[in-house]
C-alpha cells in the first residue's frame, strides 16, 4: 500500500505591533493511496482491490488557518483561533459473509451498495444488483471552529501570576463526520448504518498560572 500527500501553502503573517500580533493561512491539498496505515485490511480482498485507490481518509481539499492576539491595558492578553476545512471523504460500504471454493465463511466488505431494480416485463416484482464505487467517493459537508481565549497577568509577592479562561467551539456548532455508510444494515440485525462521530459542544476551561 502507498500514501501520496501534495499541498501548496500559503501563509501571511503580521508581527507584533503596537500590541498585536496575527497569523493566517491557507492550504490547498490532496491525499491519495490504498491505504491509512500499515495493519490496513485493505487489499486483503482481490474483488475489491480495484476500488481502493482514492481519495485517503485524512484528505482535505481546502484549509483556512487564522489566529490573532493583542495585549490591553492592565496586563489583560486576549487572543482567539478560527479554522475552516473543506469535508473528509467517506465511503459507501456493504459487509457480509461469503464462502470460498472450500465453503470456508469469509467477511467481506465491498465498496458500493446493493439497489433495487424493477425486472424487465415484469412490474410487480423487484430484483436487486451491486453497484460498486470507489473507496472514499462521498464527501462530508465541510467545518469551521473558533475559539477564544483571555488572560489576565498579575503578581503575587515575588511570583509572575496568570489567570485565563478558554472557550473552545464558541459558536456551538454541531457537526457530524462519517467514516463509513453502509444503506442495508437495518436489513440485517438492525445494524447501524453510519460509523461516524459527532463534534459538538462548548467548553470552557478556566486556570491559573504562576512562576517561581
Amino acid at each position: 500500500n502507498e500514501a501520496r500527500y501534495h499541498a501548496l501553502e500559503f501563509e501571511v503573517t503580521k508581527r507584533l505591533s503596537r500590541k498585536w500580533q496575527m497569523e493566517g493561512s491557507y492550504t490547498y491539498s490532496r491525499a491519495l493511496g490504498s491505504a491509512e496505515s500499515f495493519q490496513s485490511s485493505l487489499g486483503d480482498d482481490p474483488s475489491s482491490i480495484h476500488n481502493q485507490f482514492g481519495y485517503l481518509n485524512y484528505d482535505q481539499r481546502h484549509q483556512v488557518k487564522f489566529n490573532a492576539v493583542t495585549y490591553l491595558p492592565g496586563d489583560w492578553e486576549v487572543g482567539g483561533t478560527f479554522s475552516w476545512s473543506s469535508g473528509y471523504p467517506y465511503s459507501i460500504i456493504e459487509r457480509f459473509l461469503s464462502l470460498d471454493n472450500y465453503d470456508y465463511p469469509q467477511f467481506r466488505t465491498l465498496f458500493g451498495s446493493v439497489q433495487r431494480i424493477p425486472v424487465a416485463n415484469d412490474p410487480n416484482h423487484r430484483g436487486y444488483r451491486f453497484v460498486d464505487s470507489r473507496r472514499n467517493s462521498q464527501r462530508n459537508p465541510s467545518w469551521y471552529n473558533i475559539d477564544v481565549r483571555g488572560e489576565k497577568a498579575f503578581v503575587i509577592g515575588h511570583m509572575s501570576s496568570k489567570v485565563f479562561l478558554t472557550v473552545e467551539n464558541l459558536l456551538n456548532t454541531d457537526d457530524l463526520r462519517i467514516f463509513t455508510y453502509e444503506p442495508t444494515a437495518p436489513d440485517r440485525g438492525g445494524a447501524l448504518q453510519l460509523d461516524s462521530t459527532r463534534r459538538f459542544g462548548r467548553r470552557f476551561e478556566v486556570g491559573f498560572q504562576f512562576e517561581f
